[in-house]
């Protein structure tokens, strides 16, 4: 059954990875901008107001008894500290998200180009449009390289942001701390983020190539044939590739986000924890707490609200991309074992005559690739041997013709047997060339075999032809047997006297005399079977008819007609009124006691 032609993925592969990009990185950027914001706040509140005192300081220095005359408003005071001044790299964060989606709408349009000529391919198919030869080269050159070269258009984008990302990171001062702890983990979100996102392209244009496009696209003799010879995939190693992708890539998340979700101790407002504080922190564990001296320690920390809520992202997070992974790579899986076993089991029930539609599709260089390939083979090798037995029947049927087995009841000249036999009524043909023993004389042994050779391929069609068949060739004679209608006999011999007019216009045409044959027909039961022993067999008919249409043959010498039949033939004709014969004798043949009547039949008349 053919399949029908599939859509060609693109734009939609495209989207689908950068959502998963977005679900990945900006729910945990917005809660981070969330968690370091109050922190930003104090040092650009802190730096503005040193700024401001030492610009002050600047302008107007002060005596120390000025010092303690003057103080300052504090309503003016609160208000200069509310105008907080933005630095040039808190920006940096805005410039690469700008960036970010640049890159990301620039994969999409360059995979859209390089795409196109296939959706174009493929939906022409769909449509019965004429493809051209261009395009379908095309396809064939580059279809195996779409994954690659797909993953690359978009993983390049994500290169391209990650290293300004980089540069900005690691390349510049931050005067900042919660600035630049937020923008390095961001970077490191983004890389791992880009990384599983690449993935993801890459697998699904591998799978919508393998098992979607492939057969739509490639010529028979290459989805037969394993061309991949260097590297051979395994199953488990694809199942391992599974397992980390929706797993072990999705905990990671998880684990990263719970890195994140965390307080130090000495992040608290306070140089020094009160006891209410301590003991809300610690619980039942102040003493071992405090008998370590751990209450200031740095690797002590505690999860606040912010840190819950970061916490129930990433893990939210975490599941959701897991539970797509684990939908789509299922999926992937389950094709990439179920379509080429069912292809070869299908391909095994099949049936026909066409040798490549019997093959299965070589889809993945795996076991299960093997398997296919080794179907293959072994049906490569079937269909090799049954057309070997087909030219051996064929070549057998010249020996031993397929209405002798057919008579027998026998399928195949495997299924005969010596003793094979049975009796039957049909009407026997025997014609033979007049004074071939002179002609042969004058031949070489070589010109012999050609003359006859030439002769028996005018007469053998035309005995076919009149649903008869040769049961052995003695010399230069025929003896030819017909089981349906008598007529059919002399039908044949009539026409095989007509076709020795061109024989002998052939022979005219090389420098040699004409010939004439005599022909004699009988109907009667007759005995067909198998004789001889257990090394050499063959097949013939025994009867007293065979000799007396023998007999037959020989009297045209005698009465100077080229076909003679019996009158057991002549009352088998249904319309003797279509033939010119004429009544020659009643006589005794050799070998038989009674007398038999004989006439001579020179003509078929034409309606």
């Amino acid at each position: 059954m053919t399949k029908a032609i599939p859509k060609f993925f693109g734009l939609r592969i495209y989207l689908t990875a950068i959502t998963i990009f977005v679900l990945l990185v900006f729910p945990i950027s917005m809660i981070m901008l969330f968690k370091y914001g109050p922190y930003w706040l104090e040092e650009r509140e802190a730096l503005n107001k040193t700024q401001f005192q030492f610009d002050r300081s600047a302008a107007d220095p002060l005596t120390e008894s000025k010092k303690d005359t003057i103080a300052f408003d504090s309503a003016e005071s609160n208000a200069q500290r509310k105008n907080i001044a933005i630095e040039p790299e808190d920006l940096r964060f805005q410039k690469t998200l700008s960036l970010l989606f640049r890159m990301m709408l620039a994969s999409m349009l360059l995979g859209f180009v390089w795409n196109y000529p296939f959706k174009r391919y493929f939906s022409n198919r769909r449509k019965n449009k004429a493809v051209s030869e261009q395009l379908l080269n095309f396809c064939r050159k580059w279809l195996l390289k779409v994954p690659v070269i797909n993953s690359f258009i978009l993983g390049f984008g994500f290169f391209v942001t990650i290293i300004y990302m980089g540069f900005e990171v690691f390349g510049n001062d931050f005067t900042s701390s919660s600035s630049r702890q937020f923008y390095e983990q961001f970077f490191f979100i983004s890389i791992f983020a880009s990384f599983l996102t690449v993935l993801f392209v890459y697998f699904w244009f591998r799978h919508r190539v393998r098992f979607v496009y492939l057969e739509h696209v490639y010529d028979s003799v290459s989805l037969y044939t394993s061309t991949e010879n260097k590297y051979r995939d395994h199953i488990i190693r694809r199942l391992w590739i599974n397992s980390i992708m929706t797993t072990l890539l999705p905990l990671v998340i998880v684990v990263f986000y719970l890195s994140l979700s965390k307080t130090a101790i000495r992040e608290a407002n306070a140089d020094k924890l009160s006891s209410e504080q301590i003991e809300v922190l610690f619980g039942k564990y102040v003493p071992f707490i405090e008998q370590a001296n751990l209450f200031q320690s740095e690797h002590l920390f505690y999860v606040n609200a912010i840190d819950s809520l970061l916490m129930f992202v990433g893990i939210f997070s975490g599941i959701t991309i897991s539970i797509v992974y684990l939908f789509f790579f299922v999926n992937w899986t389950h094709n990439s074992i179920v379509i080429p076993l069912k292809e070869v089991v299908e391909k095994m029930r099949q049936q026909g005559e066409d040798e490549l539609g019997r093959l299965a599709i070589l889809r993945t260089n795996d076991e299960i690739g093997e398997l296919a390939n080794g179907y293959n083979e072994m049906a490569m090798r079937i269909t090799g041997n049954i057309t070997a037995l087909k030219e051996i029947t064929e070549a057998n049927q010249r020996f031993v013709p397929e209405e002798f087995l057919q008579i027998l009841g026998k399928k195949s000249i495997t299924d005969v047997a010596l003793g094979d036999q049975i009796q039957k009524h049909m009407t026997i043909l025997f014609i033979d060339i007049r004074s071939f023993t002179t002609i042969s004389e004058k031949l070489s042994p070589k010109e012999n075999f050609d003359f006859l050779n030439d002769y028996l391929g005018y007469m053998e069609p035309v005995i076919r032809a009149h649903n008869g068949f040769i049961d052995k060739f003695i010399g230069d004679s025929i003896m030819a047997l017909f089981g349906d209608k008598a007529e059919d006999a002399i039908d044949a011999a009539l026409e095989m006297h007509e076709r020795l007019k061109e024989f002998n216009l052939m022979l005219k045409q090389v420098g040699r005399p004409p010939i004439d044959t005599g022909a004699g027909i009988h109907s009667g039961n007759l005995m067909l079977g198998v004789v001889g022993g257990e090394g050499r067999m063959e097949t013939t008919v025994i009867s007293d008819s065979v000799n007396l249409a023998s007999r037959l043959e020989g009297l045209t010498r005698n009465y100077d007609a080229f076909l003679i039949v019996s009158e057991s033939t002549l009352e088998l004709v249904e319309n003797k009124n279509s033939y010119t014969y004429k009544y020659l004798d009643e006589v005794k043949v050799k070998g038989r006691t009674g007398a038999v009547k004989v006439y001579a039949v020179t003509d078929k008349i034409k309606v």
